[in-house]
This record gives C-alpha cells, sequence and structure tokens, in this order.
C-alpha cells in the first residue's frame, strides 16, 4: 500500500535524473524499479511454471512465442506509460470517453479485479504453501492439507507487509527478490550446460510441433492430451511477460515515482501544446524512464523464460514428466541433485522467491488498479481517502482468498490427497478462462484503447510513431485472435459447464451487461462523494 501525499500537486515536471542525461548502463539501471515489480509477478505466474511446461510440450520453439509476446507487451506498456508521463492523465480516465454509457469500461475492470485477484491471492499462496509443505517436511501431514495452512500464513504475512510497507518498501523488496532470481538462473544455466545453439534457434523458430508422443500414450497425461495445442499456447500468452492489469497498475506506480507529469496535476492544455511544440521539452526525455526500466524488465523475464525452457527440455522431458504446479519442487527434486548437488538448493531458492515476489505484488496490483479506477471517477474524494480505499481493497482480496484456501483445506482434509488433487483442479478450471481475459484479451483492448486515445486526445506532435502504432495495431490483433481461439478451443462437452467455451465467453459477456447497466448509478454514487 502507498503512503504518499493524501492530494495531487500542482502541475509540477520533476528534474531529470542525471540517468536520463548520460549514456552510462549502470546510470539505466538505477532506474529500475516499477519494472521490478512486474517481473517478479509475471515470474511466478509464468516462467516458473509455464515456461518449464513450455519447454517439455514443445522443446525449444516455444522461445520464439515467449519471445514475439514480450515484445508485443513491451510496446504496449511503453504507450500507457506514455501518454501518463506527458499529459498526468491515466488510461482509465480516458476509458470514461469511450463510446457508450460512460465509464462502462472501467467498472467492467473494476468487478473482474475485485473478483480476480483474490482467485489469484489463492493461487499463489497455495503455490507457495506447499513449497513449504515440502521444505519442512509437512506435505501429508493433516491428510495432506497442511500446506493450506501454510497458505493461510504467507496471505497473513503479505497482507502485513501491504499493509505497513508502502511503495518504497514494495520496490526494494522486489528488486532484491529479481537480483536473487537472477543470480539462481544464471547459476543454474552453466549447471545445465544446455545446447546453447538450439536455444539461440528456438527463439527465432516459429514453429510449434505437436506434443510429445508419449502425452498421448500415458493415462495421466490424458488431460492434456484432449486439450487443443492452441489452448496451450494462449495460455502461455495471457501469463509469460504478464497480464493487461499488471500494465496498469505499472503506470500507477509511476505517479509514486513521480517521474514527468505521473505524479502532478494534468498540465494544461497550453502547456501540452508547449511540449508538443518543443523536441528537446524536458516532459519528452522523461520517457526514456519507461523505455529502460521496461527494457530491463522484460529482457529479465526473456532470460528467466530461456532457465526454465531449459529445465524442461533438458530435466523433464527426457523423463517423461510433465511440470504441476501443485508438486513443482518434489517432481524436480530427483532430477536436478542427480544433474548437479547444487542445482537443487538454487531451485529452491529460485521457486520460493519467485512465489514470495508473486504473492505480494498481486496483492499491490489489485490495490493500484482499484485505487486508479476510483480516482479516475472521482479524484479529490479518491486521494483524500486513499489510505481507507487502499485499505479495503486489501483486506478484500485476502479475506476472499483465505475463504477459498479455507475451502480447499476442508476439501482436501476430507477427502485425502488424491481426491483432494482432483478438487483443487476446480481453481484452475475457473483461472483458465479467467486467464485469458486478463492476460491476453485485456492486452488486446488497452492496445486498441492506447490507439484511441492518442488519435482523440494527443496533438499530432505528440503522437507515437507511425511504426510504434503499428505495433499497437497487430499486438491488439494478436492477442485478440488468441484470446478468441483460446476462449473457443477450451471447450470439452463432457466435462462440465466449467470447460465449456460459454464458461468463457458467456461470463466476459455478463460482465459487460452487468457493467452497461450498473454504471450510471456507481457513476452517481461515486461522483457524489465528497473529499
Amino acid at each position: 500500500m502507498v503512503n504518499t501525499s493524501e492530494s495531487m500537486p500542482a502541475s509540477e515536471l520533476p528534474p531529470l535524473p542525471k540517468a536520463l542525461t548520460q549514456r552510462s548502463f549502470v546510470g539505466w539501471l538505477s532506474l529500475f524499479g516499477p519494472g521490478a515489480i512486474v517481473a517478479s509477478v509475471t515470474i511466478g505466474t509464468g516462467e516458473l511454471i509455464f515456461s518449464t511446461r513450455g519447454g517439455v510440450l514443445f522443446g525449444y520453439n516455444i522461445l520464439f512465442l515467449f519471445l514475439t509476446i514480450s515484445l508485443l507487451k513491451w510496446a504496449l506498456v511503453f504507450g500507457t506509460s506514455k501518454h501518463l508521463l506527458l499529459t498526468g492523465v491515466h488510461p482509465f480516465r480516458r476509458m470514461l470517453d469511450l463510446p457508450g454509457p460512460r465509464g462502462w469500461m472501467a467498472l467492467m475492470f473494476l468487478l473482474i479485479i475485485l473478483v480476480a485477484q483474490p482467485v489469484w491471492v489463492s493461487f499463489h499462496s497455495s503455490v507457495l504453501g506447499n513449497y513449504f509443505a515440502l521444505l519442512t517436511g509437512t506435505t501429508e501431514s493433516l491428510n495432506g492439507a497442511a500446506q493450506f495452512l501454510w497458505a493461510l500464513l504467507m496471505i497473513g504475512g503479505v497482507l502485513c507487509l501491504s499493509l505497513f510497507g508502502g511503495y518504497n518498501v514494495m520496490e526494494k523488496v522486489q528488486i532484491g527478490v529479481v537480483a536473487g532470481l537472477m543470480l539462481a538462473a544464471v547459476a543454474s544455466m552453466l549447471m545445465y550446460d544446455p545446447n546453447y545453439l538450439e536455444m539461440l534457434k528456438g527463439f527465432f523458430t516459429p514453429l510449434f510441433r505437436d506434443y510429445p508422443e508419449w502425452i498421448e500414450q500415458k493415462e495421466q497425461f490424458k488431460e492434456i492430451a484432449d486439450k487443443n495445442k492452441w489452448v496451450e499456447l494462449t495460455t502461455y500468452v495471457g501469463v509469460i511477460g504478464g497480464a493487461g492489469f499488471d500494465y496498469m497498475a505499472y503506470t500507477t506506480w509511476l505517479r509514486d515515482k513521480r517521474w514527468g507529469y505521473a505524479g502532478s496535476a494534468p498540465p494544461s492544455a497550453e502547456l501540452i501544446e508547449e511540449i508538443a511544440n518543443d523536441p528537446q521539452h524536458a516532459a519528452r526525455k522523461w520517457l526514456k524512464a519507461p523505455v529502460i526500466d521496461c527494457a530491463v524488465s522484460f529482457s529479465l523475464i526473456i532470460i528467466f523464460s530461456a532457465v526454465f525452457v531449459t529445465s524442461g527440455v533438458e530435466m523433464l522431458g527426457p523423463k517423461e514428466a510433465i511440470p504441476d504446479s501443485r508438486d513443482m519442487l518434489g517432481q524436480q527434486a530427483e532430477i536436478l541433485t542427480n544433474v548437479h548437488p547444487w542445482l537443487y538448493p538454487l531451485y529452491v531458492a529460485g521457486a520460493v522467491l519467485t512465489m514470495f515476489g508473486t504473492l505480494y505484488g498481486t496483492f499491490e496490483i489489485g490495490v493500484a488498479i482499484v485505487m486508479e479506477i476510483m480516482r479516475s471517477f472521482n479524484a479529490k474524494w479518491a486521494n483524500a481517502r486513499r489510505p481507507k480505499i487502499e485499505r479495503n481493497v486489501l483486506v478484500w482480496q485476502a479475506g476472499f482468498a483465505v475463504v477459498v484456501v479455507l475451502m480447499m483445506f476442508q476439501v482436501v482434509y476430507g477427502a485425502g490427497i488424491e481426491e483432494g488433487d482432483k478438487a483443487k483442479a476446480v481453481i484452475f478450471l475457473i483461472l483458465r478462462p479467467v486467464n485469458l481475459f486478463t492476460g491476453v484479451i485485456s492486452c488486446a483492448v488497452f492496445c486498441w484503447v492506447n490507439l484511441w486515445i492518442e488519435s482523440r486526445h494527443v496533438p499530432n506532435k505528440l503522437r507515437s510513431q507511425p511504426w510504434i502504432r503499428a505495433a499497437y495495431a497487430l499486438a491488439g490483433c494478436v492477442f485478440a485472435v488468441l484470446g478468441a481461439m483460446g476462449a473457443w478451443s477450451n471447450h470439452d462437452p463432457e466435462a462440465g459447464f466449467l470447460e465449456s467455451r460459454w464458461f468463457a465467453i458467456g461470463g466476459l459477456i455478463g460482465v459487460v451487461l452487468v457493467s452497461i447497466f450498473l454504471v450510471d448509478k456507481f457513476r452517481r454514487w461515486i461522483e457524489n462523494k465528497v473529499a
């Protein structure tokens, strides 16, 4: 939770740091901050589990997808950051002016975040709880349900950190997490000693093979074998490099960094015109900050992806093993130890750091997005009530997640490990369509919103270069097509409603309709709030 001033200061451009006026790699690294949070969050949701899984199923060629998606998402992050740094206006505020009932899209994202983030908190805390159960030898305690008690401890610990910390604390913690992960990743790569030429070719080879033959032959992998390849690939698109909500939160954190006009009141139309007519204006030079920050962030994400893909290709694939988020450490312990005795402790340290950083960041993403949406409807009231709003969001996320974790505890404790695992799979069925929207389709929406903002609210001389706008359009189309393919292909008529395309598509349509129906009432309620 961020502890800053309660109201926006006047339009004031901070002085440029030396790192933006010099060509020094070390100086550029000093700007790394908000990107560390994005990297830490996304590595836990994507690289640790899905990069390894992708390596097993598709080999090194999966790296082409990871690289392409990272570049497209980098363009998206820069677009949202650019507008905020130059104008002081967040994209959520611009969404109020979209066609249709005023504010319907912002309300839609609010409803989704209030449901999706607690579910993600319960998922990440359960994975982290599983790790601690393995490390403490309590995996089979309480009929296999001890991991959920560990999960509750993780939720409580991170909640306290969020309540009593602040942006600066979060940034320092996440930089430390990423630094530790980098050391573990580099050391692991050296010990793996992979085929570096094949790895390099994988970054530039856009071919995705079918599943290995042993997937079809083994009964325990029937669920994967029956799943359309594109459902699997679009899942990676949603988690590798982060999700749309991560990037909206990123722009909010730029306010706390006070980069450009992000941390001040929006400059006047006259001042924006002055910036547009002066190519050397200091406000333009601030744009280099998110470019560097995001470049470092996505470079690290690609490096981590390569490391975990390597573990899938070189270690798990030959053993015909599929990484399972419910037992990642247990699955890889024997294999890694046989390769090199130090690989396992390195992997454990990296996995625990990864999931802790992800859980912490997930809490803060929910806080940042809700706060920004409230500010878009009534900035004066939201800024004045900021501590209370943020505290309520944190408690809501933690409380909802605790309920989910306790339900899983009850199921597993009563049913046992084997039946409990089947019950736990329900959360994955719910997360899959949620991820399709938050991780894939939302990225398409934000890309197109960026294009609309530039055409409607940005002077010609401040608009992005044609190739950048083309990148927005391309990224939007890629994310939309992949999201649609994933939602349509995520369908098993014999498996129940949660595995049908109607659950994913109908849920999204339902949220849109509810938002359109309720937005007028919500807007009148929040706009009448007095600071």
